[in-house]
């Protein structure tokens, strides 16, 4: 079973101390190559082309579509895979739960089992419950997106 050592903060703070030194190698280096205004002016035009081309990279990674991003709660890593028409929630959780609920109320998903287990995850509105199955401490969730008419 795999559980990351890292919360989602952790590596958001990751990226900015990431992003600093890159900033700065390239300051450093346009301001070794030519001294003077156009150095800062190109330091600064490096600077928004980094910004801009992370924050895309970023979005476009978060938009494929069959890419699971894995979350952690307290006691579960889960990973969420979005479907053409749907999101499907895969969850390893440990310990025995045989009466393990799941339940959909206004963009919140619960997890509960008699045994202490309470978690919520929050999800989008506009899905609904489908199936969930839960074998040898693996929760797999569907999820599918209303459909209105």
């Amino acid at each position: 079973m795999f559980k990351s050592p890292f919360k989602a903060k952790d590596f958001k703070y990751f990226y900015a101390f990431l992003s600093i030194i890159a900033i700065s190698l390239i300051i450093l280096i346009i301001t070794r190559v030519q001294r003077g205004l156009s150095a800062v002016i190109l330091s600064l035009l490096a600077i928004l082309l980094f910004l801009y081309w992370s924050n895309e990279i970023r979005k476009t990674i978060k938009k494929q579509s069959g890419l699971g991003i894995i979350r952690s709660s307290k006691k579960f890593t889960y990973e969420s895979i979005e479907t053409n028409n749907g999101l499907d929630i895969i969850a390893q959780i440990p310990g025995q739960h045989s009466d393990l609920k799941v339940s959909h109320t206004s963009g919140k998903l619960t997890i509960a089992s008699k045994s202490g287990l309470s978690e919520k995850i929050k999800i989008s509105k506009n899905l609904r419950l489908d199936k969930y199955n839960f074998i040898n401490g693996t929760l797999t969730i569907n999820l599918l997106y209303n459909v209105s008419k």
